[in-house]
């Protein structure tokens, strides 16, 4: 199933999806200091909801 951008809801708040360069962008704003290999690792790391994904690069 592909990710239609234009139907966004609650489910696109939470998740975070590696593989989607837009996503990682995101991140790596909110994070200027890590890498996007970081963001990367981190989202496979802490799972793809965004609140464990924030408080895994906070501690890292």
């Amino acid at each position: 199933m592909s990710d239609n951008k234009q139907n966004t809801g609650k489910q696109d708040d939470i998740r975070v999806d590696a593989k989607d360069p837009s996503e990682v962008e995101y991140l790596h704003r909110q994070f200027p200091g890590k890498s996007h290999e970081e963001i990367r690792q981190a989202i496979e790391k802490a799972g793809p909801l965004r609140v464990n994904i924030v408080a895994y690069l906070q501690r890292n």
